[in-house]
């Protein structure tokens, strides 16, 4: 009679314990939901503020930008951003354009092939060169300004775009072949082969098979090589300070600034030509960040 009499009981207590637990593991995964959302929320405020606090000073009029530390303190307007235009920054966004662009494609095509050859050919003491080569990305261009300086101006290269460029892709070959490299790597060697057994030469199995497997890690490096040219301050403000119908670019531009009222420090203007330049660069990351993300990681699995 006990056991009859107690089965009808365990399964109810059975289910209000089922019942507690499930509640219990909802809130946990609430508070953890919110905790996680609090958290990139700030995350993302404490990477968003820098910019807000840029475009709110480059709105403030006269010398309210630097002497007002209240953001919301007006008044506000575009004559900051007319500044900029009037000062030929519209020249100097090409000539970075132009520089950029021409090192990005100079970097890419020596440097895929370069990659594909130290991946594919077999060579000894692969690692010696790597490391050499890694090593060469590292080393600091200030050491090599003054006598690069007297061997352009020898040339006639100083002020103009094969004066910038050519050291761009001097400096950024190094890093491209080291990062391009572990692509190449990560593709089997079997696709090749059998492109080969098809009858395709060793151009074409590398033109129609590994380039486009390799395209994420080659969009990837492009990328990488196309800020780093595009925000170079060292080298341009040695071979290029000065004529932006010829060859000053962005950040060399951004220096020599002067304000939108004569005699006034040019806070306002510098950080209205910060917002000009620096939305490109954020509609291009949108635009492209699968493409970065994923050749970013392209690499990391081999084959």
């Amino acid at each position: 009679m006990t056991s009859t009499t107690a089965d009808p009981v365990r399964p109810k207590a059975t289910r209000s314990l089922d019942l507690k637990s499930r509640r219990a593991a909802r809130r946990r995964d609430a508070a953890q939901l919110w905790g996680k959302t609090a958290l990139l929320g700030v995350i993302l405020l404490w990477c968003l503020f820098p910019f807000f606090w840029l475009i709110m000073t480059s709105l403030k009029q006269g010398d309210r930008a630097l002497n007002s530390p209240n953001l919301f303190q007006g008044p506000f307007g575009f004559q900051n951003y007319l500044a900029v235009f009037q000062q030929n920054f519209h020249l100097n966004l090409r000539n970075s354009f132009v520089v950029a662009g021409t090192t990005t494609i100079l970097c890419v095509v020596i440097g895929t092939l370069c990659a594909y050859a130290i991946a594919r050919l077999p060579m000894k003491g692969k690692v010696l060169l790597l490391s050499g080569v890694l090593a060469v990305s590292l080393f600091p261009p200030v050491a090599l300004v003054p006598p690069l300086y007297e061997l352009w101006r020898s040339l006639g290269l100083l002020n103009t775009w094969e004066g910038l460029y050519i050291p761009y892709t001097a400096f950024t070959l190094p890093l491209t072949v080291f990062i391009l490299t572990a692509f190449f790597s990560s593709i089997p060697r079997d696709l090749e082969e059998a492109a080969k057994i098809d009858g395709a030469t060793p151009f074409q199995a590398f033109f129609k098979i590994v380039l486009p497997l390799a395209s994420p890690g080659v969009f990837a490096a492009a990328i990488i090589i196309f800020v780093q040219a595009w925000n170079e301050f060292l080298l341009a403000s040695t071979f290029a300070p000065r004529h932006p119908e010829i060859a000053q670019t962005v950040p060399v531009a951004i220096a020599y600034f002067t304000g939108a009222v004569e005699y006034q420090r040019p806070i306002g203007t510098i950080t209205a030509a910060c917002v000009v330049v620096t939305i490109p660069m954020i509609i291009m990351a949108l635009i492209f960040q699968k493409r970065i993300v994923s050749g970013l990681i392209a690499g990391s699995v081999k084959g």
